[in-house]
C-alpha cells in the first residue's frame, strides 16, 4: 500500500505542477497586453519561460504515475481514460503548434541589447495581444481542469468527451475579452 500512496502523491503533484505552469502562462500572457516598455515584456517573458519545463515534468509524472495507477485498478478499460488521453493530446498540440511558435515570434520581435523603458513597436504590441495565443492558453487551462474532473468523476467515454468539449468552449468564452483588446491593440499599431 505504501507504493500506491507514493505514486498517487506523485500523480497529484504532477497535476499541481501542470496547473502552476499553465497559471504562469495565463498570468504572463495577460500582463503582456498591459506592458508599456520592452523591459516589462522581457520581465514577463522570463516568468513565462518557467512554464514549459515545469509543465513538461508535470505531464511526464502525470502520465507515468497515471499509467501505473490505472494498471493497478483496471481503469484502463474505463471511458474517461481515452478521453483524458485525447485531452492531453489536444493540450500538447495547443502548446506546440500555437503557443510556443507565437512566444518565439514575440522574443524575435524584441530589439537586441539593453532596451530599458523603450516603447513597444506596433508589431510587438500586436504579437503580445495575439488573440490566438491568449485563446490557446485559456483553452488549455480549462481543458486540464476538465481532465481533473474526469479523474475524479470517472465517467464513461461519451460524457467524458462532452465534458472536455464543454471545457474547450468555456476556454473560448473566457477568451472573448482578449479578442476585443487585440482589436484595440491592432488599431493603436
Amino acid at each position: 500500500m505504501a507504493v500506491f500512496s507514493v505514486v498517487l502523491f506523485l500523480h497529484l503533484l504532477g497535476a499541481v505542477s501542470l496547473f502552476i505552469a499553465y497559471g504562469i502562462e495565463w498570468t504572463a500572457s495577460s500582463l503582456f497586453r498591459n506592458a508599456s516598455s520592452i523591459e516589462q515584456v522581457r520581465s514577463w517573458l522570463r516568468v513565462f519561460k518557467v512554464s514549459p519545463p515545469l509543465s513538461g515534468v508535470g505531464l511526464g509524472v502525470v502520465l507515468l504515475s497515471g499509467g501505473y495507477l490505472a494498471s493497478l485498478s483496471g481503469a484502463m478499460k474505463q471511458g474517461w481514460i481515452p478521453a483524458t488521453l485525447i485531452g492531453i493530446f489536444v493540450a500538447l498540440v495547443l502548446g506546440f503548434a500555437l503557443i510556443l511558435p507565437r512566444m518565439k515570434r514575440i522574443r524575435a520581435a524584441l530589439p537586441s541589447g539593453p532596451a530599458g523603458n523603450e516603447s513597444l513597436s506596433g508589431q510587438l504590441r500586436e504579437r503580445l495581444s495575439d488573440p490566438i495565443l491568449l485563446t490557446a492558453i485559456r483553452v488549455r487551462v480549462l481543458l486540464v481542469t476538465g481532465i481533473m474532473y474526469l479523474m475524479a468523476a470517472k465517467i464513461p467515454l461519451v460524457p467524458s468527451l462532452v465534458t472536455l468539449a464543454a471545457a474547450v468552449v468555456l476556454g473560448v468564452i473566457l477568451s472573448v475579452p482578449a479578442w476585443s483588446q487585440a482589436k484595440t491593440a491592432a488599431a493603436k499599431a
